[in-house]
């Protein structure tokens, strides 16, 4: 009876080939099914394993191609005492396809030893060299500083504060669009690691803390055609501020630093109708002093501070003349100190225009609560 059967099913027109073919699809599916499972088994233990196992794996696995086998190239974790201080605190990238990627990184924040505290001293430090492991944040997708009262082990000059950053990039290269929000929960998973690990203390990390890299901010907000030409520090000031023109070619550029605990800027504008021999030219520096330099800015200018007044305007005459202008404010949820220097042989114009000049630097970068503590002619 079987072999009838057989027989029958043989010489159906159709019904070997159908079967041939349902087969085919059954051996296929399994083999798929087995792959997948075997690429999420690996997925889930590169999860696992990268950048100490913090990762919140929903949410990179949302951000990640579920389709793709994910790559471990790179995983480094040496937070917590571990004798000298490392350059690279936490380090992993999941890679996949040729280019797709995403990467990730926490550093200490290793500051520049500074001579002093006034403008041109900060200017100085300003132009060393920062390695590129230090400043690769400034790009990220997204990025936080995150501080660390009790210090981070095994540095022979206190670390207070690291920064992590992470990219996330198509298997082309480009960067992931809309990915910011779910990179900021792994940015904070990875900071609030390094805080308990390093013994850091102070208050946890939230993914509203997270920001985008600095110099992903200035290539995405509308500047002007040479801005590229003037430091971040600088752009809020505007030459009519002082009856100035724009900068030409032979004037001297605009020198601008914009740090963690402070920024300055320093320029000069060419005057439009100068009022006399010595008015061809009006300078501005400002200065705004954070966290541990406003004790040490406070000290080194006790003096100018002891003097401030409502500072009555001088008497004119051919020379050149100064005005300092003092504010404290509250800027990135912290105090700041700030000081407005006006050089002018106009002491009318300075007196004039001090006071607005100050409103647009501390406007400029959101300060709030501000009180102005006086003046002082120098």
């Amino acid at each position: 009876m079987a072999a009838a059967a057989w027989e029958r099913f043989v010489g159906h027109r159709w019904l070997p080939k159908a079967a041939v073919v349902v087969l085919a699809a059954v051996l296929v599916a399994a083999f798929l099914l087995v792959r997948s499972e075997r690429r999420d088994a690996h997925n889930t233990g590169v999860l696992d394993t990268a950048c100490g196992g913090v990762l919140p794996h929903e949410t990179v696995r949302g951000l990640l191609p579920g389709d793709e086998t994910w790559e471990l190239r790179s995983d480094l974790d040496l937070t917590g005492p571990s004798g000298r201080g490392p350059r690279t605190l936490v380090r992993c990238s999941l890679d996949w396809g040729e280019y797709g990627g995403l990467e990730l990184a926490a550093v200490p924040v290793l500051d520049v030893p500074l001579s002093g505290v006034r403008p041109g001293d900060i200017l100085s430090a300003g132009i060393a060299k920062e390695p590129d492991w230090a400043t690769a944040y400034r790009t990220a997708t997204t990025q936080v500083t995150v501080g660390c009262p009790a210090g981070l082990p095994g540095y022979p000059l206190p670390v207070t504060r690291f920064r992590v950053h992470a990219s996330l990039h198509h298997d082309d290269g480009s960067e992931v669009a809309g990915a910011a929000k779910e990179l900021g929960t792994v940015v904070t998973a990875v900071a609030d690691h390094v805080r308990d690990r390093g013994g850091c203390g102070g208050p946890a990390v939230k993914p509203s803390d997270v920001r985008p890299g600095p110099g992903r901010v200035a290539e995405s907000s509308e500047e002007s055609a040479d801005s590229d030409e003037v430091p971040r520090a600088c752009r809020w000031f505007r030459p009519g501020m002082l009856d100035g023109k724009a900068w030409g070619r032979d004037d001297r550029e605009p020198r601008g630093f914009t740090g963690d605990d402070a920024d300055v800027c320093s320029l000069t504008v060419p005057r439009v109708k100068p009022t006399n021999r010595l008015d061809h030219y009006a300078g501005v520096t400002s200065v705004s002093w954070r966290g541990p330099l406003l004790p040490e800015a406070r000290t080194a200018y006790g003096a100018e501070l002891a003097a401030l007044s409502p500072a009555p305007e001088p008497k004119s005459g051919e020379k050149s003349y100064v005005l300092a202008v003092w504010a404290e404010s509250s800027c990135s949820g912290g105090r700041a100190l700030s000081r407005v220097r006006v050089e002018t042989a106009a002491p009318a114009l300075a007196a004039g225009r001090a006071d607005r000049i100050l409103d647009a630097y501390l406007a400029s970068s959101d300060c709030r609560a501000v009180k102005v503590l006086g003046k002082v002619w120098k």
